[in-house]
């Protein structure tokens, strides 16, 4: 077996063991891979509650005046550069926070929400977009589905506000879409007390301006 194949039985034996391990269920997505279009999984289509929609209806408005008067897209694109003073306008809003919960700072509003308010952004600046979701969706994602409370205390009211800023830190030179070929590694530190990060990663985005990133690493394993 020469390089080449060798490289591609450890993919397809990467994507079996990510796809196939523990019990499955087959969900919308992963229907339409294999043939199948089941309307009952998505219809009918979800809805914002009624007291939500008015909250977000007014928050639309807010965004889109803020918008209007601050956001030169253009500029954005030459300057290669997001003005701080629109980030912090968007922390004002909410826009940095949006799904997180109320009582860390967020605004609490659904994921559908939060997507009306990226489409909101992006069709004035698809940068600006990019950022928000770099910085909400996926960079301070970690916090909202596996930080405890502690945590959460300490590091989302700042994050929602904008005055610090998350990244999401996957690619690396062997891995990007392909997440299961990460390399970097993250051990223990002899006392327990934090984890050690030895590897590279690039094409960050946020990296350059982010205070908190969430990153993918190998931890190792039992045995091995």
């Amino acid at each position: 077996m020469n390089k080449l194949d060798a490289q591609r039985q450890k993919e397809i034996q990467q994507a079996e063991e990510l796809l196939f391990a523990g019990p499955q269920a087959l969900g919308f997505a992963k229907g339409l891979f294999q043939g199948h279009f089941v309307s009952d999984w998505v219809m009918p289509y979800p809805r914002i509650p009624a007291a939500q929609q008015v909250e977000l209806d007014e928050t639309l408005s807010e965004l889109s005046q803020f918008l209007d008067e601050h956001l030169d897209a253009a500029e954005i694109d030459r300057q290669a550069d997001i003005p701080r003073s629109v980030i912090d306008g968007l922390g004002r809003i909410g826009v940095l926070g949006m799904t997180a919960p109320k009582k860390y700072g967020g605004r609490g509003f659904s994921q559908m929400a939060n997507c009306k308010v990226l489409e909101e952004i992006g069709r004035r600046c698809a940068s600006t977009s990019v950022f928000v979701n770099a910085h909400h969706s996926i960079g301070i994602r970690a916090l909202l589905l596996f930080g405890t409370h502690e945590q959460n205390q300490k590091w989302l009211p700042k994050l929602c506000t904008g005055e610090q800023l998350g990244s999401f830190a996957l690619t690396e030179r062997e891995a990007g879409s392909d997440a299961a070929n990460v390399q970097m590694q993250a051990r223990p530190s002899e006392d327990g007390s934090h984890f050690i990060l030895n590897g590279e990663k690039r094409y960050i985005t946020n990296a350059a301006i982010a205070h908190e990133l969430t990153v993918m690493a190998r931890t190792p394993v039992p045995g091995k």
